[in-house]
């Protein structure tokens, strides 16, 4: 059997960029057949958080290029010389605790481990330093669970959407929202 997790990152100080962490907390005790997992903005410490999984989906608000508010798309199993080059200057750079996502998921592969890893993405509305959710990015919450339902179902994987939304609710407000 697969071991599969459900990975909420990014920054919560940061608005709409906060939302895959937001997702995951509100997932937690509302999906069976996965483990969820929210990483925030967390670098190197990930390594050893992910490197047991099978299959590992990315929730993140990520800026798209073209008109679609959700996406999924699968990252190639392949490392070139330019993922390798971007991980070792995210690590010069960055030091060990800015690590970016994709430098993680890298190293992951350099040191042996091959997850098949998606991202599941909604587009951003609001990237501004502060807590919260925008109310646009919110109200496509249905949808988004919507979709991360279905494609989830293909692993077996089961969301109650209704307490996922309550409660992803309940976490944005008590986050001290100050939309």
């Amino acid at each position: 059997m697969k071991r599969i997790a459900i990975v909420g990152i990014g920054n919560r100080l940061m608005g709409d960029d906060g939302f895959g962490s937001y997702l995951a907390e509100a997932l937690e005790g509302n999906v069976r057949g996965c483990d969820v997992i929210d990483l925030g903005a967390s670098g190197i410490s990930s390594l050893e958080i992910l490197k047991d999984y099978d299959v590992i989906i990315l929730i993140d608000a990520i800026m798209l290029e073209d008109d679609k508010d959700i996406f999924i798309t699968k990252i190639d199993q392949e490392i070139d010389s330019e993922e390798i080059t971007s991980t070792v200057v995210d690590f010069q750079y960055s030091g060990s605790h800015g690590l970016g996502i994709q430098s993680v998921i890298t190293t992951l592969r350099i040191l042996g481990y091959t997850p098949e890893v998606y991202i599941f993405g909604c587009r951003p509305c609001v990237l501004d330093a502060k807590m919260g959710i925008s109310d646009e990015l919110m109200s496509k919450i249905d949808q988004i669970i919507a979709s991360l339902y279905n494609f989830l179902k293909k692993y077996g994987i089961e969301i109650d959407t209704q307490k996922t939304v309550e409660k992803l609710k309940l976490v944005i407000k008590d986050s001290g929202s100050n939309k």
